[in-house]
């Protein structure tokens, strides 16, 4: 069984939002009851444009900005950055024609993902066939996952990957979407790697080719045995998110 997934993916965003570009707009006011809730369209640079809350010439309030047919925000800002809740969605295509199309609904400070949140990414190829589909769940800072969940689910073999962290401890795992706890308790799952301070235990479900390899093998697999009740909510939350994120 071949394994196709890759190591150490990054996501970058490019969703920064530079205050100093709301000076100097044009705006156009619509009525409002109260001046500290005056809705305005605002054009910032190029295709940009706002549309909402406004205080002192920049957004302030609940209003959406558009950078184009297929980027934009809609929540809260603070002095012209995104701060409070808010959903983003970014759609573009990159250099092997794939498209991606990213979702984030949650929490944000200073122009950045910060807090409790859920982030999407759907890459669907030049066919029209969906190669990963990705959910993040969990808590956020500076435009990234820092606790929590994340399920993948590629054309891959296994088609699964799951990552559960908070603070030092770190969970992974590749196998399908089925019987996880089961699987679990026998040691049977594609690959496990778990770190939990100076803890760190892993295994594949491939018996080693070397004597002492497979004592430590097995080992893993029975000091995971005896974790089991600890992680079981974790496995459960893995298969749960994963039926969010079909291939199609």
């Amino acid at each position: 069984m071949q394994k196709l997934w890759q190591k150490g993916k990054a996501l970058s965003l490019p969703i920064m939002v530079s205050a100093s570009l709301i000076s100097g707009v044009l705006s156009v006011s619509t009525p409002a009851a109260n001046a500290a809730a005056t809705k305005e369209l605002l054009q910032l640079s190029g295709q940009t444009t706002y549309y909402g809350e406004v205080e002192n010439g920049q957004p302030n309030g609940r209003g959406t900005i558009k950078w184009s047919e297929y980027k934009q925000y809609s929540g809260d800002f603070v002095n012209g950055k995104r701060s409070g809740t808010g959903k983003y969605i970014n759609q573009y295509t990159d250099a092997d024609g794939q498209n991606h199309k990213i979702v984030y609904n949650g929490t944000w400070n200073n122009d950045t993902m910060s807090g409790k949140g859920t982030q999407t990414e759907k890459v669907t190829q030049m066919d029209g066939t969906v190669r990963s589909n990705e959910i993040q769940v969990g808590t956020f800072q500076n435009n990234g996952l820092q606790n929590g969940y994340q399920v993948i689910h590629a054309v891959a073999d296994p088609d699964y990957s799951f990552t559960y962290k908070n603070g030092k401890e770190v969970l992974n795992i590749l196998h399908s979407n089925q019987d996880l706890v089961q699987r679990w308790q026998k040691g049977e799952l594609f690959s496990v790697n778990y770190k939990n301070g100076s803890v760190q235990k892993e295994y594949s479900m491939f018996p080693e080719e070397t004597a002492t390899k497979e004592r430590q093998r097995q080992a893993s697999i029975k000091y995971f045995k005896g974790i089991t009740a600890k992680v079981t909510p974790h496995l459960q939350q893995f298969e749960k998110l994963s039926k969010q994120i079909p291939l199609k």
